[in-house]
């Protein structure tokens, strides 16, 4: 039920201006197995991380968890590790990309895996499949500078 999503003010928004690009990552990430249930602190706010799931560090540093189905679906594994264990992962060229929005205002969404917060200029993403889907279960928000440095327009 629409109305009951906990978003929908903002991606009211969002649908109303017609704010949606599409977007695809193209820079490299590391990422290694989380081994112990865990909470991730996040520039977004708390994620909870379970067994089996990966830390991901973005290239600015910045670290998230991501269900290993998520991770090996849209990026390649490499053989190249670092001194700490993070293994390097490429986009997979051929995965799909997301939908993306850029914000002008502090906001927050729910996501499946927490509640996050944005800063005026960062972007709300949802998966590419979603597209045409105007309240989707799965959306997240990614700092301005980040998704700048990391995400090319299509």
């Amino acid at each position: 039920m629409t109305d009951s999503n906990p978003n929908k003010q903002l991606l009211d928004e969002v649908n109303n201006a017609s704010l949606w690009f599409p977007a695809r990552k193209t820079k490299c990430l590391w990422a290694k197995e989380i081994t112990s249930e865990q909470t991730i602190s996040t520039l977004e706010g708390k994620m909870s991380a379970s067994v089996g799931d990966y830390l991901c560090r973005g290239e600015s540093g910045d670290t998230w968890p991501q269900k290993a189905e998520t991770l090996f679906n849209k990026y390649n594994a490499t053989k190249e590790y670092d001194k700490n264990g993070w293994r390097k992962f490429m986009p997979k060229p051929e995965a799909a990309g997301v939908q993306a929005a850029q914000i002008q205002h502090a906001f927050r969404v729910i996501a499946s895996w927490g509640k996050l917060k944005g800063r005026p200029g960062d972007y709300l993403v949802k998966n590419d499949a979603d597209e045409n889907i105007e309240y989707p279960d799965d959306i997240w928000i990614v700092a301005q500078a980040i998704f700048e440095g990391t995400y090319a327009f299509e």
